[in-house]
């Protein structure tokens, strides 16, 4: 689905978007009000898996605005509700789009936010190579964003990643965040898109891509440092789930196009984009030249 009115398109997603961690906590007196078959029915329409949505711009600073407008809309509204909004960025180009977020220091109780990441380097997360410490730099720090889900510190030398990948997912629920099962039920997570697919550090074909079934995972990858990544289950159970690409060239439209195609291509992992449930892609022209 591709829609390039940006407002009535969040309206949409809004409404549509349940919260898998609402359905548990409401299963109980859900079953006793409208009874148990009633209750297996609703249970499985929230289920159904929801196509992609693409959302369509002139411009990357009009993408950078539309969607730093969105995220302040859903953070007041979550901080409304429930006192409190969970967001986890990648790490990559996203950054640079977040720093527009200072022009709404003052339309936000920023110290209400909880900042975790869809994806970290087992680096230390003081490291210039942090997503934590660029985070900081770019938006974070300026912004007055005090609450972060810190990534290890005791990191295994030449590891996958997996121990540091324990330790993060226990440490979304020292933070409080809600959790469906073992995944976490953040408010919104915030991606990019690889050429080749990957979203996170679910590449390809790894072996994050293939766990389903933890929260959070390693991902190793040669020559570098491993990372730990939110795994595609814990990327789907989010309230809201964005994808956002600028810029057509070195594959990034095609991948686009690829990327909004449902059903996702067998086997499972060999292009992950296609496994994120009820995306909203944020797109300038260039990246959508293709659709």
């Amino acid at each position: 689905r591709i829609n390039c009115n940006p407002k009535s398109k969040t309206t949409a997603m809004s409404s549509s978007k349940a919260s898998s961690v609402a359905l548990t906590l409401a299963a109980t007196a859900a079953a006793s009000a409208i009874g148990y078959f009633a209750y297996q029915k609703m249970a499985q329409a929230q289920s159904v898996s929801k196509d992609p949505v693409a959302r369509i711009f002139a411009s990357k600073d009009d993408v950078a605005k539309e969607l730093c407008a969105f995220i302040v809309d859903e953070a007041k509204s979550a901080i409304a509700e429930r006192g409190v909004f969970y967001l986890a960025v990648a790490g990559g180009s996203l950054l640079d789009t977040l720093s527009k977020l200072k022009a709404h220091k003052n339309d936000v109780d920023w110290s209400k936010v909880v900042l975790s990441f869809a994806n970290h380097k087992c680096v230390a997360p003081t490291s210039e190579k942090a997503t934590l410490a660029k985070s900081k730099a770019k938006f974070a720090d300026d912004l007055g964003i005090t609450k972060f889900v810190i990534p290890s510190n005791d990191l295994v030398e030449n590891g996958d990643g997996s121990d540091e990948a324990k330790f993060y997912a226990k440490a979304l629920i020292a933070a409080d965040i809600p959790h469906a099962k073992q995944y976490p039920v953040l408010d919104m997570v915030l991606l990019g898109l690889g050429a080749d697919g990957h979203v996170g550090s679910c590449h390809p074909m790894g072996p994050a891509v293939a766990n389903t079934e933890d929260a959070v995972t390693g991902s190793p990858k040669s020559g570098e440092p491993s990372s730990i990544t939110l795994s595609i289950e814990s990327m789907n159970s989010a309230r809201q789930l964005c994808v956002v690409v600028c810029g057509g060239s070195k594959g990034k439209k095609e991948a686009v196009k690829r990327a909004l195609t449902r059903p996702a291509e067998s086997p499972r992992g060999t292009f992950p984009a296609q496994l994120l449930d009820g995306p909203t892609f944020f797109l300038d022209a260039d990246a959508a030249a293709d659709l």
